[in-house]
């Protein structure tokens, strides 16, 4: 068939469509990468016994950067962590201070 011309040659798009292709996958493998991140936390949290998820539905977000940053660091309490809650997590405070008691000691994997 191809001696008589009966094969339609293959489509390579432009090079404009080619970088943006290249692109559009490497966004989405930074993204999945960043998600399985978040889930290995998330997990690990667990782990110790801290269910902050559980409270807050971004743990992610602007309070749950804060309380996260305050638990690397060790030094606050789980009430004190409770207290950087921001806007409708207030009302939260709580729920976030037994969520935010766990163990001491975390399983590293």
């Amino acid at each position: 068939m191809l001696c008589h011309g009966l094969l339609r040659p293959s489509f390579v798009p432009p090079p404009p469509i080619r970088e943006l292709r290249d692109l559009t996958r490497y966004r989405r493998k930074l993204v999945e990468r960043q998600t399985a991140e978040r889930n290995r936390l998330l997990k690990l949290l667990e782990t110790a016994n801290i269910t902050l998820a559980s409270v807050a539905s971004d743990v992610f977000g602007v309070s749950g950067h804060l309380m996260l940053r305050a638990l690397v660091e060790g030094k606050a309490t789980p009430q004190e962590m409770a207290e950087l809650a921001k806007g409708l997590l207030r009302k939260k405070i709580p729920e976030l201070e037994l969520a935010l008691e766990g163990r001491n000691t975390i399983v590293s994997y």
